[in-house]
């Protein structure tokens, strides 16, 4: 054999140690998740979380903050959902059950993610939504996510956040904020006021 063709060799691996998928073999990268396979300490490149296909927890929060810089810079309003599930039995089939209902209900435009796991919490991007199409949203969505749990005996509770524009907003405040209101029931408002 050349030396070149003995250089160029990698070892044959089964699966990808970051994901686990199958392999082909003389893989240099993972047809699944995009890591070098002869990189054992590279993450998946997954954006989408795997249990309930919508966007993943690293993906979601670089969303919104993609969202309120071009609310602030557009002048436009932006809502924003926190959906939380109680009372579930495993939080892997609440989050699947939550997050069909949650795809199921907003619109196109809209960025629905995986927020967290235990307890099992969505988080929904609404751009160019004011306050009365937030509380709209919000219970067409908190509707179709109770419905969707009925089976498993728990119960979902939606905080919302409207952003009004006039004043930048970070994401991880949004966040608090909508955690808040999914605590005390009420909506909250971020910005200037009109």
């Amino acid at each position: 054999m050349p030396i070149g063709d003995f250089l160029r060799r990698r070892p044959d691996a089964l699966t990808c140690q970051a994901c686990g998928s199958p392999l082909p073999t003389g893989a240099i990268f993972c047809p699944a998740c995009g890591v070098k396979v002869d990189d054992p300490m590279a993450e998946p490149l997954h954006i989408v979380d795997r249990t309930t296909g919508l966007f993943n927890d690293r993906f979601v929060r670089p969303v919104l903050e993609d969202e309120l810089a071009r609310a602030h810079r557009y002048q436009r309003n932006l809502g924003v959902l926190l959906i939380e599930a109680n009372g579930v039995g495993t939080p892997e089939e609440a989050l699947k059950l939550m997050a069909a209902a949650l795809a199921g209900t907003v619109r196109d435009v809209d960025t629905p993610g995986v927020l967290g796991r235990n307890p099992p919490q969505l988080l929904a991007i609404l751009p160019d939504t004011d306050v009365a199409g937030t509380a709209h949203a919000a219970n067409r969505v908190l509707s179709a996510v109770n419905e969707a749990l009925k089976s498993t005996g728990g119960a979902a509770a939606v905080g919302l956040v409207c952003i009004r524009p006039g004043q930048r907003v970070r994401a991880g405040a949004v966040i608090e904020s909508a955690s808040r209101s999914l605590r005390s029931g009420r909506p909250e408002m971020m910005g200037k006021p009109a």
